[in-house]
């Protein structure tokens, strides 16, 4: 399979969370070739990460705080060596199989996008099922039922692809990257460069899917932090959201195995420790 870099984008108050999100690639039965950590500005991260031995290289690309997670991914994938580019942010945890599936699909689909799941339901919490001592996020909120034996997208998932092409956990290609001239660093804040990303990426001609097997987990943050409030009236450049309807058959893909191991996930242990989480908060 081909060497994969990951590029963690991290940022000021997510020290601990990057340590976590570095721990997690570090149990991959598929390491990494190479991890770049892209920080935007955190007063500690580079010292708590270069502490710790790890089994794969790990690059450190600091610079002072600008909340451009745009230009924090361009950074990374500029200083990345390996055929694949997989981006996480510093408060996803993989779950162990997750770079595995990505490098497995994208073998021999250098045109394709993949995006993995995550939990972004921020009322619906649980503790880790991947890091003992962690409260999670567990629910893509880009799904809407999770059956017995299917996870089901929201149709406008499957219609609209780009305006779902959440940037938290995707993959693709270094050829493809630079074929896209990457993000557009003008975005600043919150929002959009990840839509933007997506959609210029359809509008090449490449095609974007969603991967259920690279789950991972979301550790819940403030969200006054700068890059969060960053201040509309500053922001050089706006996503307008558009809904031009996919030019290809967009899927959700999975191995048998991968759906399986997620959805015993959900409804044996996320799901009931989360009904135990509501009832502590009511009270009963």
């Amino acid at each position: 399979m081909p060497p994969i870099s990951v590029i963690v984008t991290t940022s000021p108050g997510r020290e601990a969370h990057l340590l976590a999100c570095l721990q997690m690639l570090s149990q991959q039965r598929r390491l990494p070739h190479q991890v770049i950590v892209a920080d935007d500005g955190s007063e500690q991260g580079a010292n708590l990460a270069q502490a710790q031995t790890w089994p794969f290289e790990l690059v450190y690309d600091w610079r002072k705080n600008d909340c451009r997670v745009a230009l924090s991914r361009n950074r990374g994938a500029e200083r990345a060596n390996g055929q694949i580019l997989v981006f996480i942010d510093s408060d996803i945890l993989l779950n162990p199989l997750a770079l595995e599936a990505y490098a497995l699909f994208l073998e021999f689909k250098a045109h394709w996008l993949l995006y993995g799941y995550y939990g972004y339901h921020e009322e619906l919490l649980s503790p880790s099922a991947l890091l003992p001592g962690q409260t999670i996020q567990w629910c893509d909120r880009r799904y809407v039922e999770f059956n017995e034996n299917q996870i089901v997208p929201a149709p406008n998932l499957l219609r609209f692809p780009h305006e779902w092409a959440w940037s938290g956990n995707f993959a693709l290609h270094r050829s493809l990257y630079r074929q896209i001239k990457g993000f557009d660093s003008r975005f600043q804040g919150w929002g959009g460069e990840d839509l933007d990303f997506a959609s210029r990426a359809i509008a090449s001609g490449f095609e974007l899917h969603f991967l259920l097997d690279a789950w991972g987990e979301h550790l819940p943050h403030a969200l006054n932090e700068p890059f969060h409030s960053f201040p509309a009236e500053h922001k050089r450049l706006v996503y307008q959201s558009h809904y031009t309807p996919s030019p290809y058959p967009v899927r959700v893909l999975s191995t048998p195995q991968g759906l399986k191991a997620l959805l015993t996930k959900i409804h044996g242990f996320y799901v009931p420790q989360t009904a135990y989480y509501q009832n502590c908060a009511n009270g009963d």
